[in-house]
């Protein structure tokens, strides 16, 4: 079993992993967008994020104004409600670190994920269990928790990456227009399938070749999460 060392590079390389990922996924958010309204543009408007993420300046010396950009990027180009609520989440991610010091310890990170979740839960005015805000904060609920089992970066990953998975699909139950339409929440969706890019990366090094044709979205059934148990059960371990 190999270990994961973060750092303010992989982790910069991460979220552009995690941004093609959610690209990848445009299609099917936009097909199982129906909350607030069913304007079937959640999957444009987190693309249209990610497109952002990805308009990468080399200009940056070093990791952390490359990782400082990634947040100013987000914001400048945050369209919609779930684009605004993300771009606010990475924001309050990156802002929330300490960048001193090139490796990131899970204490950090997980302070860090608290003020990404706290800038994401404020960004929103009335806001609704079932939605992308839930899985973001079950996120750094579930790593917390987990960080008190195990010092092994791969099994609390792993873990956590699990119970975003239940969380998803537990979305159909919480708001009644998702259980009407059977369907979990395009943003929440687009959230898992963020943190999905981001741990591929960490464990395997790929962005551009992340999805080979057995991730090939349109195989996907919309109603559910990318079935990933390969990655959870078998190399991501």
């Amino acid at each position: 079993m190999s270990s994961i060392t973060l750092n303010q590079n992989n982790l910069y390389q991460s979220i552009l992993a995690g941004a093609k990922s959610v690209i990848k996924q445009k299609d099917i958010l936009n097909s199982i967008n129906v909350f607030p309204v069913a304007d079937g543009d959640t999957g444009t408007n987190l693309a249209s994020l990610m497109e952002v993420i990805l308009n990468e300046n080399n200009s940056y010396d070093s990791d952390s104004e490359k990782l400082y950009s990634v947040a100013d990027r987000a914001l400048d180009g945050a369209r919609g409600n779930s684009g605004i609520i993300f771009a606010q989440y990475l924001n309050g991610l990156i802002y929330g670190l300490d960048m001193s010091k090139e490796k990131i310890d899970i204490t950090n990170f997980l302070n860090a994920l608290q003020q990404a979740f706290t800038y994401a839960y404020e960004s929103v005015s009335d806001p609704v269990e079932g939605t992308m805000i839930t899985l973001m904060r079950s996120w750094s609920e579930t790593l917390t928790h987990w960080k008190k089992q195990t010092t092994d970066m791969i099994t609390l990953f792993t873990k956590s990456f699990e119970k975003l998975r239940e969380n998803l699909n537990r979305t159909t139950e919480q708001l009644e227009v998702l259980k009407k339409n059977q369907v979990v929440d395009a943003g929440a969706k687009g959230f898992y399938h963020f943190i999905e890019g981001h741990l591929r990366y960490l464990k395997d090094g790929f962005i551009d070749e992340l999805y080979k044709d057995d991730f090939d979205s349109d195989k996907t059934d919309m109603h559910e999460p990318h079935d990933q148990d390969h990655f959870i059960e078998g190399d991501f371990r």
